[in-house]
């Protein structure tokens, strides 16, 4: 079965991963979206521990679909047990350092979160494939950093214009990109 795993960013499931989810498992799709806990308690530790119990649906026919912050969640747990997955589409994705200005509980995270530059030279080889989707209107992640995502890791930069930081605040219920993404990699 195709396996598709979704991780969420800093503010929980936003309504497009529960869109994803309902239109993957329509088309046949097995979908893991764990929860993790959530803003003030967004801990790399924490998080890892949660996704521990589903390492064994990492395979090389597995497709990523991670938000924010949950990329370089992602991009360190993948590195750190060596996992080799097929596809990986990052939404608002990001692994330069910044900071959110009145946001420090979130900055806390990110500092817990940040990844190392051997980890993204790692992460490149434990991919098939990889996009990048980011937008113009991002409150959170400065559009430089979201520009900077595909370059260090080797990925296919998809610009889609007005649709925010794709979370719970910009109010996108759908991307139907996500899925021509998939459909083209499942007939390569």
């Amino acid at each position: 079965m195709k396996n598709v795993m979704i991780i969420h960013g800093y503010n929980g499931i936003p309504k497009v991963h529960e869109w994803l989810e309902e239109t993957l498992k329509k088309q046949g799709y097995k979908v893991t979206m764990p929860q993790f806990p959530t803003q003030e308690s967004v801990r790399y530790k924490v998080w890892y521990d949660i996704l521990e119990p589903y390492k064994n649906e990492f395979n090389k026919e597995t497709i990523i679909v991670a938000h924010s912050i949950g990329n370089p969640f992602i991009l360190k747990y993948i590195t750190k047990n060596k996992l080799n997955i097929g596809l990986y589409i990052s939404l608002a994705g990001f692994c330069d350092s910044f900071q959110v200005e009145g946001k420090e509980d979130l900055n806390k995270a990110l500092k817990d979160f940040e990844v190392t530059k051997e980890e993204i030279e790692q992460f490149r080889q434990y991919m098939k494939s990889s996009y990048s989707i980011y937008s113009d209107t991002d409150h959170i992640v400065p559009l430089e950093v979201l520009e900077n995502y595909p370059r260090h890791i080797g990925a296919e930069p998809v610009f889609i214009k007005g649709i925010g930081h794709m979370g719970k605040k910009s109010k996108v219920e759908s991307i139907p990109e996500i899925l021509s993404i998939i459909k083209n990699y499942e007939q390569v």
